[in-house]
């Protein structure tokens, strides 16, 4: 398998990245597989290690090994790249939500599908608005609202890793959950007023390490799976709301919840600003207004 870039985050899975990807490297050495391999120095380089492999023609696969975060830099440098370049995901992140939502069980079983060449094209969102006005892709979900709240603050725990850091964010936030934002929400299907605490916009179906949000979502039909909350929720019901998040059950509850399929969406914000990722990542911390969110189909192929 020539053409292969092995791009590492070091500090991944709380600084735990390094050794993990040493125990990587060698099983594929030992499998005689001959790649090149770069460490990620900062915020932002896997994008740029990315985009710099997809151009120069001289790989086939770029492989992200950390977590969802640089999993979300690798696809975006792809996607910018505008070349067809295959992608593998090595999980050995906080929650590995995306490797998940592909039924990557662990870095043994990330490595063996790759091996095996064993995957397929996969649909690529984007998004514009807030600190990306040009635009970031994304391959599980962007949220907005209680969603990112629970997951910035997951992220600035220095040290507390994985599930646990989501539950401790989530009791933190739940003391003095969110207002209701005012929003228009805009979709080839109808226009909504809402007065809501929570949107994702999801491919994948698992975000937050645990939280099935989007139980019906596929990764590749070419569609989002657009979920809110229809009404504003006291602090009880928001609580019950997310223990149905658990189980991916809360789509039963027809008063509280609105989704269904769509191609591309619109948030405008009628009062207010809105906080907002993707894949974890920050597109707006309480400084966005509007948003235009859109599918691509098959946009890569992803070993899985």
């Amino acid at each position: 398998m020539p053409g292969i870039l092995l791009i590492i985050n070091p500090n991944s899975s709380k600084g735990n990245g390094k050794k993990k990807a040493e125990k990587i490297k060698a099983v594929f050495k030992e499998k005689g597989i001959d790649l090149d391999v770069s460490y990620t120095e900062k915020k932002g380089h896997a994008e740029k290690l990315s985009f710099d492999a997809a151009v120069s023609g001289k790989y086939e696969t770029v492989i992200a090994c950390g977590g969802d975060g640089s999993v979300n830099e690798v696809i975006n440098g792809i996607m910018k790249s505008g070349k067809d370049v295959k992608m593998g995901i090595i999980p050995i992140g906080r929650g590995n939500d995306i490797a998940w939502n592909y039924g990557i069980k662990s870095a043994d079983d990330a490595i063996a599908k790759i091996l095996n060449s064993r995957g397929k094209r996969v649909d690529v969102g984007i998004v514009k608005g807030g600190n990306y006005p040009e635009g970031r892709y994304f391959l599980n979900g962007n949220g907005y609202g209680f969603e990112p709240l629970v997951t910035f603050l997951a992220m600035d725990f220095k040290h507390v890793n994985g599930i646990i850091s989501y539950i401790l964010a989530f009791i933190s936030i739940m003391i003095n959950p969110p207002k209701p934002y005012s929003v228009t929400i805009k979709t080839e299907e109808k226009v909504r007023d809402v007065e809501t605490q929570q949107i994702s916009i999801s491919i994948g179906r698992r975000m937050g390490s645990t939280f099935i949000l989007a139980p019906n979502a596929v990764v590749d039909d070419g569609y989002f799976e657009l979920m809110y909350t229809v009404h504003p929720f006291t602090r009880f019901s928001l609580l019950s709301a997310v223990f149905r998040f658990l189980r991916g059950t809360h789509l039963k509850c027809k008063k509280d919840f609105e989704s269904y399929r769509t191609k591309s969406v619109e948030i405008i914000s009628k009062r207010g600003v809105l906080s907002s990722h993707v894949d974890g990542e920050v597109i707006s911390r309480d400084d966005g207004k509007d948003f235009s969110i859109s599918i691509i189909e098959k946009g890569v192929f992803v070993f899985q």
